[in-house]
C-alpha cells in the first residue's frame, strides 16, 4: 500500500515530535536523574497521546497511530524512569540517614 504525500509527511511529522523525548531518555539513563523533569507533564501528555492514539485508531489514520504509538512508548519510557530514579534516591537518601543515625546513637554510648 503505497502512502499519499500528505500521510507521508503526517508519519515525518510524527516520527520528528516523537522522538524528541529520546534525548532526554538518553540524558536520563546516562546520569540516572530526571529531577528536571515534570512527572505531571509527563503523565498529561502520555495521556493525551494514549486519546490521540485511539482516535487514529477509530479513523484508520496511519500517521496519527504511528506518531502517537512512538510517543506513547516513549512517554511510558520516561515515566518508568523517572519513577525508578527517584525511588532509588529515596531508598540511598533513607539508607544514609539511618546509617548516620546509627553513627550517632553509637558516638552516645561511649
Amino acid at each position: 500500500m503505497l502512502m499519499d504525500t500528505w500521510t507521508v509527511l503526517g508519519v515525518i511529522a510524527g516520527l520528528l515530535t516523537s522522538t524528541g523525548f529520546l534525548p532526554q531518555i538518553i540524558k536520563g539513563y546516562r546520569t540516572k536523574r530526571l529531577h528536571d523533569v515534570s512527572l505531571l507533564m509527563v503523565a498529561v501528555l502520555g495521556l493525551g497521546m494514549g486519546l490521540w492514539l485511539v482516535y487514529g485508531i477509530v479513523r484508520e489514520d496511519v500517521a496519527i497511530i504511528f506518531a502517537n504509538a512512538l510517543g506513547v512508548a516513549l512517554t511510558s519510557t520516561l515515566l518508568v524512569m523517572k519513577v525508578a530514579f527517584e525511588r532509588r534516591e529515596l531508598a540511598v537518601l533513607m539508607s544514609s540517614r539511618q546509617v548516620k543515625g546509627m553513627d550517632k546513637n553509637r558516638d552516645k554510648g561511649r
